[in-house]
């Protein structure tokens, strides 16, 4: 049976837990619009004695946090910036700005993990409440006063909260308000950092290597040159609704005037997500027509006539030594394959087998792509020593854990007033202009500036 079903009975225990939590606590529970916010003093000893015992090193985490609440909130404009150019360049049907609820990506068929209500909120209560601790444990540490903790509840929506007493925490130095403010961000960076070593360490565990992870060669194919796709012509196909789209599991022949090229089920499920980039560019990504794929290659990679693989490295160099012609022995964690090398098309004299390895990049998709791979690389196959759908449920919860801790440090230092960016940027301006009037309009110009942006971000995708 599918976890959906079992995850929909949890999202419906945890509304139902929910009602009557906040029914037996309604004392407690102060209600602000649709907003249900339940106070309580549960956790101040915690803060106050990790204060006590750790106050050495939040004192010398002070000026790091400041400063990387600055690189935070740099960097959330820059990957703005790229999302702008990216959505305009290859634009989706997924509007670029939507909230991160549970069954979200599936909905739009985001090639990405699903995303479960457990993960949902699992990952909600971790996020919030190391976030709001960190506020509050830097609040204490500079003697400010914590009045309460709580939850917040937008019926099944969950967040968490400190209450710091705002007159105190005004009076204190800039520095120190600076201090308060950014430490929810860094928290959330530094549990990001936890939650890869714990990925990394879930996969030693959980999974073992098998040998060189590939891909088979794929190209992208102009549109305009294509004669059929299967049984159809290139109108009909593009024409196809998505669920018609979705429900083909076969691979078919994209033929063209320079011959035949494959879709795999999996790239055609694809299409509907990316649509609106196939007509925009008139390419479509299919796979090659080459030796690996008529072998139907698969599993890592372990050697090459007879000859061990121990990266691509290794297959590079056999295929320099190789002819057109030449009959391959090639071994993978699947099975054995005997595969007749093609012509190189850039070296006619050399062998040409069909394979490409992945490349994480650069930038910070690059970064996250390194951290989220198995024993951080992109190269290596594994294959699960447990459960399969086990192992996969929890590497797509860290998966989702890592991004989200990630994005939230950053999001969260945009410098508009209803997040921590917003006073971050006005004390930072008032500590440089020594003027409240001059802060006041530095906050205000960010403010629009990051409005522009989401503008932007916006019309690329609606005009793309």
């Amino acid at each position: 049976m599918s976890f959906i079903f079992y995850d929909i009975l949890i999202f419906i225990a945890f509304c139902i837990f929910i009602v009557f939590f906040l029914y037996a606590r309604r004392k407690n529970v102060d209600r602000e619009g649709i907003l249900f916010l339940y106070r309580t003093k549960a956790g101040l000893n915690a803060i106050d004695v990790l204060n006590r015992k750790l106050g050495k090193l939040w004192k010398k985490l002070g000026p790091v946090i400041i400063f990387a609440g600055f690189v935070f909130m740099i960097s959330i404009f820059v990957l703005l910036i790229q999302s702008i150019i990216f959505t305009y360049m290859v634009p989706t049907k997924v509007p670029p700005i939507i909230p991160l609820v549970p069954y979200l990506p599936q909905a739009f068929d985001i090639p990405m993990p699903p995303f479960y209500f457990t993960y949902w909120i699992l990952i909600i209560a971790i996020i919030a409440v190391t976030h709001e601790f960190a506020h509050g444990i830097y609040a204490r540490h500079h003697g400010i006063k914590v009045k309460s903790t709580g939850f917040g509840f937008l019926g099944p929506f969950l967040l968490a909260f400190v209450e710091p007493d705002e007159k105190q925490m005004a009076k204190k130095p800039k520095k120190s308000q600076l201090e308060i403010l950014a430490a929810g961000s860094f928290s959330n960076f530094v549990f990001a950092i936890i939650f890869v070593l714990l990925m990394q360490l879930f996969f030693v565990c959980a999974y073992q290597p098998a040998g060189i992870a590939y891909s088979q060669a794929y190209t992208g194919i102009n549109t305009s040159g294509i004669s059929s796709i299967g049984n159809l012509s290139t109108d009909a196909f593009f024409n196809m609704s998505d669920s018609e789209l979705k429900a083909i599991n076969e691979t078919l022949e994209v033929k063209t005037e320079n011959g035949s090229y494959w879709l795999t089920p999996e790239i055609i499920k694809e299409i509907p997500f990316m649509r609106k980039a196939i007509i925009k560019n008139s390419i479509i990504t299919a796979y090659e027509d080459s030796p690996a794929f008529r072998a139907n290659l698969s599993g890592g990679l372990l050697e090459i006539d007879g000859k061990k693989i121990k990266n691509p490295e290794d297959v590079g160099k056999i295929l320099s030594e190789s002819a057109p012609g030449q009959e391959m022995n090639v071994k993978t964690s699947s099975g054995n394959y005997k595969i007749t090398l093609a012509e190189n098309a850039l070296n006619s004299s050399k062998g040409y087998l069909g394979i490409g390895f992945a490349s994480s990049g650069g930038g910070i998709r690059g970064f996250l792509s390194k951290c989220t791979s198995p024993f951080f690389s992109d190269n290596v196959s594994v294959k699960p020593k447990i459960n399969e759908s086990v192992a996969t449920f929890f590497s797509d919860l860290f998966i989702w854990l890592i991004l989200i801790c990630f994005f939230v440090a950053l999001f969260n230092m945009l410098p508009v007033g209803f997040l921590d960016g917003g006073k971050f940027m006005y004390l930072s301006a008032l500590i440089v202009t020594k003027s409240k009037k001059k802060a006041g309009v530095v906050f205000r110009v960010m403010s629009y500036i990051v409005a522009i942006v989401f503008v932007f971000l916006i019309l690329a995708w609606l005009f793309a």
